[in-house]
């Protein structure tokens, strides 16, 4: 089994695509045809001032706010509901025109893309009240902490908190988590191949 803790400070930080803002990526595949770009990507964002998103042609996108006083979206015209801290994720296309504004100050969000029609991905929020023991599918990428918590692996225990990322090599497997604050979340990140492309690679008799 394959299992890390990725460290906020660790993420690699890089510019924005239309350079308006800082990203840290936490993890990403390259495009499988050697086209350029990622298959999928998992990133965590600083927002700080309104103004547009970068587009990203061919793309799904889901957002989610970790910290912050969150945004507002509008999107290809049509205003969206406030997006805060406890908001659902909200999935939207990369090829829309996206404008943020800013609801107060800086806001951290979450943020999923994967290349439509190569890969298919869901991020599903979990709140956490008490210490509970949580199975993950094979599927999962990610797991993501909003929120100090420990967290168990069998016999090993380690510490998380806000932005701290558990990466998993697509295995199953179970975790226990016991929240440290009452406003502990943590977010599932599945990646799944698209049907269409899954059923090319399929052996023909």
């Amino acid at each position: 089994m394959s299992i890390r803790i990725q460290r906020f400070d660790e993420h690699l930080k890089m510019p924005w695509k239309n350079g308006l803002g800082i990203t840290r990526e936490v993890i990403s595949r390259p495009a499988s045809d050697g086209a350029g770009g990622f298959d999928w990507r998992i990133s965590l964002a600083t927002v700080g001032t309104s103004g547009p998103f970068s587009v990203f042609a061919g793309i799904d996108r889901t957002i989610a706010v970790l910290e912050g006083d969150g945004m507002q979206l509008t999107v290809d015209g049509r205003q969206q509901q406030p997006l805060l801290v406890g908001s659902p994720p909200f999935a939207f296309s990369g090829d829309a025109e996206v404008q943020a504004d800013c609801l107060g100050g800086e806001t951290l969000d979450l943020n999923v893309m994967s290349r439509r029609g190569f890969f298919v991905h869901r991020m599903t929020k979990i709140d956490v009240s008490a210490a509970q023991t949580l199975s993950v599918s094979g599927d999962t990428v990610a797991i993501v902490f909003r929120g100090d918590a420990l967290v168990a692996i069998d016999s090993m225990g380690s510490e998380v908190g806000l932005g701290d990322i558990m990466i998993s090599e697509q295995v199953p497997f179970e975790f226990t988590v016991e929240p440290r604050a009452a406003d502990c979340t943590l977010y599932s990140i599945e990646v799944t191949a698209a049907l269409d492309r899954a059923s090319e690679a399929e052996p023909v008799a």
